[in-house]
């Protein structure tokens, strides 16, 4: 098939960008043509069929950036013939809209209820949450689509519930994971280094955060969770994000910022344990990841991942990211060493069942559903 790819950033770091790479990787090595439209993108070596179209679009600001490519792409490709045109962003023009950001206008609303007055007028009069607001709009009212990726049920439950689509054209299709990158293993390979490197011995209980946007992915509510906490617990914090307001726990050693790393499945390997007390998460690479390098995973139910945690089996789920309590109640069953390793094995072992052999399997089946019934169309004109 000749595929074509749209992403604003084609990068390697960051869930999502992390997650284009590896899909494009994917279609290249089952054979297919892909075309990938984007302002940027890096190159690591040279790989056949993979060409790189660079969409114009105006990088002043967000705003402009997203509206630009959202035009410019749509003009490109109206140009050209493809099987398949995939967006990984909010564009105007594609066969599959990949709702890998989630709902927007659900993110908002949890968003809302979670901040005062201040930050209630912050997102009223944020031009930007207009312009993705818009766009998701234009995509789902305007049907500009012949199917959807959601990438959990939850995020499929989210566009039913706010727009007019049927639920016959959203496809649920979990992420895979890299079960050799991360895995089990890599803690006698790169524990007692990481450890090390911040000053954490064998014997410290360690909590493990990794993403971007500290805000919205609740690093805040997992810090004074551990607060909470009669035993010692380290939150190691990897991504990119302030630490200002946590100075404090800074100082008291409870928490340590890592920054954005490169190699982050030497983090995994150096933690007993993942948090992720997610306002609002699509699904979250990070929780497959996390699962396939062994560690048992607490999230909330405002996560898509929350779908596959089993309680007590080989993670917890809280109801609400704000409950610092029911937080650090799970953390705390995490500190007993029997219940931890009997967890981990779980936890591997559900990893296992998201491989890329499924996901490529379930993705070629969209893509012929959708190519077969674009043959029908043209019979029937």
């Amino acid at each position: 098939m000749k595929i074509a790819v749209l992403r604003k950033k084609y990068t390697f770091h960051g869930g999502a960008e992390g997650f284009s790479r590896a899909f494009i990787d994917l279609l290249v090595r089952e054979g297919h043509e892909v075309h990938i439209y984007a302002i940027q993108w890096e190159k690591d070596e040279a790989k056949k069929n993979i060409f790189f179209h660079r969409v114009p679009a105006i990088t002043f600001n967000s705003f402009l950036r997203d509206c630009t490519f959202a035009l410019y792409s749509k003009q490109q490709l109206e140009r050209e013939h493809y099987d398949i045109i995939q967006s990984h962003d909010k564009t105007l023009y594609q066969d599959i809209y990949r709702a890998g950001d989630g709902c927007h206008i659900s993110w908002l609303r949890q968003r809302w209820r979670l901040t005062g007055c201040m930050g209630r007028l912050s997102i009223a009069l944020n031009p930007y949450h207009w312009l993705v607001l818009g766009l998701e709009r234009a995509i789902l009212r305007g049907h500009r689509y012949k199917r959807i990726i959601a990438i959990s049920e939850m995020v499929k439950q989210n566009i039913l519930d706010n727009y007019p689509v049927s639920s016959e054209n959203i496809t649920v299709i979990y992420n895979p994971v890299d079960l050799e990158k991360f895995h089990p293993a890599n803690r006698a390979r790169f524990r007692q280094q990481i450890r090390g490197e911040y000053g954490l011995s064998e014997k410290d209980l360690v909590a493990l955060f990794v993403g971007s946007g500290f805000e919205r992915k609740g690093v805040r509510y997992l810090i004074e969770a551990a607060e909470r906490l009669d035993t010692d617990v380290r939150v190691m914090v990897v991504g990119k994000g302030s630490n200002k307001e946590f100075r404090s726990s800074i100082r008291r050693q409870k928490a340590i910022f890592c920054g954005p790393q490169k190699e982050i499945e030497k983090y995994y390997a150096a933690a007993d344990f993942f948090v992720f007390p997610t306002v609002y998460e699509p699904f979250g690479n990070v929780h497959l990841e996390a699962l396939a390098s062994g560690l048992p995973v607490i999230t909330t139910k405002y996560s898509g991942a929350a779908e596959i945690i089993e309680n007590g089996v080989n993670g917890f789920v809280v109801q609400a990211p704000e409950d610092s309590g029911a937080l650090a109640e799970g953390i705390k069953k995490l500190c007993d060493a029997n219940t931890r390793h009997a967890m981990s094995i779980e936890a591997r072992a559900l990893a296992e069942k998201f491989t890329f052999q499924r996901y490529a399997g379930e993705i070629m089946e969209l893509y012929n559903g959708v190519i077969a019934c674009r043959g029908k169309e043209l019979k029937g004109t």
